[in-house]
C-alpha cells in the first residue's frame, strides 16, 4: 500500500513540475503588409519632350523586398519578398505577409529586379546603398576623348546610368502583440509608399554632318554614383561620369530636319542619382562620334547653368542650344572626290553654353 502511495505522490510532483501557465490563445506573429509604387516618372512614363521620339523601356517591378530592421543597429530582423501585384484607385501595389516578433522596427522596401542598379550592404537598413558598375572595357574603345586621360587629369570613373529603384522607408513601425493577423502601417496609419531614388533627364543637341557619323555617345561629369536606400539621398562624395548612347532624331537622311535646315538632332534619356551640389563643381558633357571615314570627333560643353533653367527644373529637360559640326570626309589625294578610309587623330572641341 505504501509503495502505491509513493508512486502516486511522485507522479503528482512530476506533473506539478511540468505544468506552466499558458494563455488561452497563442499570439500571432504574422502581419499583412502592402507597398504602393509611384510609377509617375518624368521622361519615362510621363512628361515627354517629344511624343514622337523613342521612349525609354519601362517595366513594373516583379518583386518587392520588404525588411524590418533593428532601429539602433540597422540589422535585419525579418524580411519577405512580395510577388503578389494588385491595382486600385491609389495605383500599383505589392502585398503579402511577413513574420515578425512584437517590437519597434524601421522598415525598408525596394524592388529586387533592377538591371544596372546594384544594391550593396543589403542586410543592413542604415548601410544599404545603390550604385552602378563601371562600363565594360569594349565600350571604352568607343570613347576617343578618354583615350589618353580624363579631362581633369585624374582617374575618372565612367559608369552606366542607373535604372529606376523604388524604395519605401519608414523610421518607426510598431509591431504589436495580437491574437490575429494585423496590418503593418506608418505612424499615420497608412500603407507604405515607394518612390524612385533615380531621376531621368531628357537631353538633346543639334548636329551638322550627322550623315558622316556611325555612332555617338555622351559622357556627363559631376554626377553622383550612389544613393542611400534608407534616405533616398545621393552620396555627395562619389563623383562619377555617366555614360549613355545617343539616338538619332530629325535628320536630313529621313527628310525631317530642324526648320528646313541640314541640322540633325540626337537625343537620349538617362538616369542619375543626382548632380553634385558643390558650387564649384562644373558639369561637362562630352559627345564622341565615330565617323564613316575613320576619324573620331569630340566636343565638350559646360552645362552647369543648363541645370538651372526652367526646362531642367520643371521637366528635367536638358536642351543644348548649340550645333555640333562634324567635318566632311577628306578628299582622296589626286582630286577625284570621295574619301580615303583611315584612322586619324580626333578633334576635341570645348564650348561653353551661354544661358
Amino acid at each position: 500500500m505504501r509503495r502505491i502511495l509513493n508512486i502516486l505522490l511522485l507522479a503528482t510532483v512530476l506533473l506539478a513540475a511540468s505544468c506552466e501557465r499558458r494563455p488561452l490563445m497563442e499570439l500571432s506573429n504574422t502581419h499583412y503588409v502592402r507597398v504602393y509604387v509611384d510609377e509617375t516618372i518624368k521622361n519615362v512614363t510621363t512628361g515627354f519632350y517629344n511624343e514622337d521620339y523613342v521612349k525609354p523601356l519601362y517595366k513594373s517591378p516583379d518583386i518587392m523586398r520588404i525588411m524590418l530592421a533593428d532601429p539602433q543597429t540597422g540589422q535585419i530582423r525579418a524580411e519577405r519578398f512580395l510577388r503578389n501585384k494588385g491595382k486600385d484607385d491609389k495605383g500599383l501595389y505589392y502585398d503579402g505577409y511577413i513574420i515578425a516578433d512584437p517590437g519597434e522596427y524601421t522598415l525598408l522596401a525596394y524592388n529586387f529586379d533592377t538591371e544596372t542598379t546594384i544594391i550593396s550592404n543589403q542586410n543592413n537598413h542604415k548601410n544599404a546603398y545603390a550604385y552602378t558598375d563601371g562600363i565594360a572595357s569594349h565600350l571604352k574603345t568607343k570613347i576617343p576623348s578618354r583615350a589618353t586621360k580624363s579631362p581633369s587629369g585624374t582617374p575618372e570613373q565612367i559608369v552606366y546610368d542607373p535604372d529606376h529603384l523604388f524604395a519605401a522607408n519608414c523610421g518607426r513601425v510598431h509591431v504589436p502583440y495580437a491574437d490575429y493577423v494585423d496590418t503593418l502601417s506608418t505612424p499615420e496609419g497608412e500603407y507604405f509608399h515607394a518612390e524612385s531614388i533615380v531621376k531621368s533627364y531628357f537631353l538633346q543637341v543639334r548636329v551638322k554632318g550627322m550623315q558622316y557619323a556611325t555612332s555617338s555617345i555622351g559622357l556627363l561629369t559631376g554626377m553622383s554614383g550612389s544613393a542611400r536606400l534608407h534616405t533616398g539621398q545621393m552620396d555627395q562624395d562619389n563623383n562619377v561620369t555617366v555614360y549613355f548612347e545617343m539616338l538619332p532624331g530629325e535628320s536630313p537622311a529621313t527628310g525631317m530636319t530642324r526648320a528646313g535646315t541640314d541640322e540633325a538632332i540626337i537625343y537620349t534619356t538617362f538616369g542619375t542619382f543626382g548632380k553634385l551640389p558643390d558650387a564649384e563643381n562644373e558639369l561637362e558633357i562630352t559627345f564622341d562620334f565615330l565617323t564613316v571615314y575613320g576619324k573620331a570627333h569630340s566636343e565638350t560643353f559646360n552645362i552647369t547653368d543648363l541645370f538651372s533653367t526652367p526646362e531642367a527644373i520643371d521637366h528635367q529637360w536638358l536642351l543644348i542650344d548649340h550645333v555640333i559640326e562634324i567635318p566632311e570626309p577628306p578628299k582622296i589625294e589626286g582630286g577625284s572626290g570621295g574619301f580615303k578610309p583611315s584612322v586619324d587623330e580626333w578633334e576635341d572641341v570645348k564650348t561653353d553654353i551661354l544661358i
